[in-house]
């Protein structure tokens, strides 16, 4: 029977500690990792890292310029936070989408931007936030933005042995943000389509807004041609439909199990419309 060895962190001062290990993954929720572990998906040997324990990774602190969210900081605490509801509106509906309310209680927003997953729920809502990615390991910490972050599905410019210690997100007024997916019926699915937005209006048009796309590319998109086009205007009906042409020619999905190219590509119009229609109600 194969084995992998665990080593247990109490505080991140325990990294310069470290002894050389060949394959590290972290492990603090494990709702990801566990399930690689079982089905055979590592690359063996490897050591497990339990970060679980790290005071330091947790908490939402919120001050007159950032709101700060440890990395181990689980989705069903951002869920229902009633600061990040009003400041990252977005964020907090994409961490209720995560799983079962048993996974949202254990799986950690860290560990959803670790895994890079083009489907990850809480990404999209943190790309259009501007948010930075606070990295730390033995020699030093560094602050990435979000779209530097990723690379491509699984694969980001975090280094084997550094930890994602927090997320930073600018604190701006926000009139409105959402979340919208599209995936099978069953709730854990994952999702096939998601877009998050927000937006800052004036005199009843749009005078700011950042769209992100999820899934229909190997990293989340910007929607940047789209909220060009948004700007400064009154949501119609013939404005969303526009918008919906622009943001279909942005997205760059590929076919695979879960859907296709051509239907991906469709439904980002959709969800786009799904999210405007409620600010003209």
């Amino acid at each position: 029977m194969r084995r992998f060895s665990v080593i247990k962190l109490k505080s991140l001062n325990d990294l310069s500690g470290l002894p050389p290990v060949e394959n590290p993954y972290f492990i603090a929720g494990g709702t990801d990792l566990l399930i690689r572990i079982k089905d055979d998906f590592l690359s063996w040997p490897f050591t497990v890292i339990d970060i679980s324990g790290l005071s330091e990774l947790k908490g939402i602190h919120i001050d007159t310029d950032y709101i700060t969210i440890g990395a181990l900081t689980t989705h069903g605490e951002i869920e229902k936070h009633k600061d990040l509801k009003l400041y990252t509106p977005a964020l907090a509906q994409a961490c209720s989408h995560v799983g079962s309310p048993q996974i949202r209680n254990r799986a950690t927003i860290g560990g959803n931007i670790g895994n890079a997953s083009p489907a990850g729920d809480s990404i999209p809502p943190l790309y259009v936030h501007g948010a930075e990615i606070h990295l730390v390991e033995a020699s030093g910490e560094r602050w990435v933005k979000i779209e530097d972050f990723f690379k491509g599905p699984g694969k980001t410019v975090r280094k084997p042995l550094e930890i994602i210690k927090e997320i930073r997100i600018a604190r701006e007024k926000v009139d409105f943000g959402s979340y919208v997916r599209l995936g099978q019926r069953n709730a854990l699915a994952i999702s096939k389509v998601s877009l998050a937005l927000w937006y800052r209006k004036n005199n009843g048009s749009i005078e700011d807004i950042k769209i992100a796309m999820g899934a229909v590319g190997p990293t989340v998109i910007m929607a940047k041609e789209t909220a060009d086009f948004l700007k400064g205007k009154h949501i119609s009906g013939e404005i969303i439909k526009e918008a919906g042409q622009i943001i279909e020619k942005e997205a760059k999905p590929i076919s695979d199990l879960r859907s296709t190219q051509e239907y991906r590509g469709k439904m980002t119009s959709v969800l786009l419309e799904k999210a405007l229609e409620q600010f003209s109600e």
